[in-house]
């Protein structure tokens, strides 16, 4: 009833059909539409971007193959296409950018600890040298979550002791949690910066040891090398009985039984301590082992002046330790004495205040820190070598 009629073009010179589409009718149901086509730019070889799906084509005769390289496809007219029939299905390739973005998103996300872990690693850059010369395993990054942890713990005892404490006091609830909180999270703090600060301070340490210890063991060392002893052998003879000075010729002995030369292994041991007196004795044994000059003039030339220096220090200390002694008669033992004795003997005639228990106790503990203050001040400026 509405059917249409097919259409005739001319397409090099030849006639071609076009089938027209199903019509409509009241009657029966026409078939289903197929898909449409998704093409890829270049979803055939030599056709270019953007060509349209190619509509079903019924021709008289089948065009030479040579005559149209890129026309659409052909079918002969004695096997006719059904007109449900459609062009082929071709699926599009993901645009470059889709699939970059696929493959460069994270596979998770960083948590809290570990933005805090690289936080506190980028303020500690020296935290990676020093973890190395104390010889603590693992890495930084896990070295400071076990840091963390172990504050974490302390922390939370400190916190449950304290909410225990002032509930038995009488205290209410909520104030003895808020009362916890806040010193778990001080304890917390210093814990986890005394736990992280541990083995810089164990390094510090170190280090003072061997300037105590250095000058006896440079001595013993000359007095090897002048008997006609070789330097590794000399040095194999103080690596014990020297303390912490010991311990830095015995790592430079280990490093030359595990293949390394002499030389070398003097370096690397002048770049692994900080200890100023031994990188200077051992910065001058390596130029004269590579020189090939006499060690033990230059040895004794650097023991001399370490030996000069430290007795200019020790006068330098006798002259600071003079001062600190007289503030310490003045505001340690002058002042707090006398200061009772006249405030007593005030308040006895003329009524300012009254001296109580308390006021006593106040001044007692006063007292005992302004003691442990000047301890400090002395132990601190006190030289760490020995003579």
């Amino acid at each position: 009833m509405f059917e249409k009629k097919p259409k005739v073009i001319k397409v090099g010179g030849k006639d071609v059909v076009l089938q027209p589409k199903p019509g409509f009718s009241l009657f029966k149901r026409g078939p289903k539409k197929a898909p449409a086509a998704v093409l890829s730019p270049f979803s055939a070889k030599g056709q270019p971007e953007g060509t349209i799906p190619t509509p079903n084509i019924s021709m008289p005769k089948q065009l030479p193959q040579q005559a149209q390289p890129q026309s659409p496809s052909v079918q002969q007219p004695s096997q006719q296409v059904p007109q449900a029939a459609s062009a082929p299905v071709v699926t599009a390739a993901p645009h470059p950018k889709t699939l970059s973005t696929t493959i460069n998103r994270p596979a998770y996300k960083s948590g809290f600890v570990s933005k805090y872990v690289a936080k506190t690693l980028s303020k500690h850059k020296e935290l990676p040298g020093i973890l190395t010369s104390q010889n603590v395993p693992g890495t930084p990054a896990s070295f400071i979550k076990r840091m963390l942890f172990s504050a974490a713990v302390v922390a939370l005892m400190i916190a449950a002791a304290a909410i225990i404490l002032f509930i038995r006091l009488g205290q209410p609830a909520i104030i003895s949690a808020l009362i916890g909180l806040v010193l778990g999270f001080v304890f917390f703090r210093m814990a986890f910066s005394t736990f992280l600060n541990y083995p810089s301070n164990k390094r510090k340490k170190s280090e003072k040891g061997v300037e105590r210890d250095i000058l006896f063991a440079a001595r013993d060392l000359i007095i090897s090398l002048r008997s006609g002893m070789p330097l590794y052998n000399a040095m194999a003879s103080v690596s014990t009985g020297y303390g912490d000075a010991s311990i830095q010729f015995r790592k430079i002995i280990e490093l030359v039984q595990l293949g390394a030369p002499l030389e070398d292994a003097i370096d690397k041991q002048i770049s692994d301590t900080k200890s100023p007196s031994f990188r200077r004795l051992m910065i001058q044994a390596s130029v004269s082992v590579r020189a090939g000059a006499d060690v033990v003039a230059s040895l004794q030339t650097v023991l001399d002046d370490l030996q000069q220096e430290r007795m200019i220090e020790l006068r330098r200390y006798g002259q600071k330790l003079n001062a600190i002694a007289m503030f310490y008669m003045l505001f340690g033992v002058i002042l707090p004495s006398m200061g009772l004795a006249v405030g007593t003997i005030l308040t006895t005639f003329i009524s300012l205040f009254q001296i109580t228990p308390q006021i006593l106790f106040s001044a007692l503990i006063g007292i005992g820190f302004l003691q442990i203050v000047f301890l400090k001040l002395i132990t601190s400026s006190r030289p760490v070598f020995s003579m």
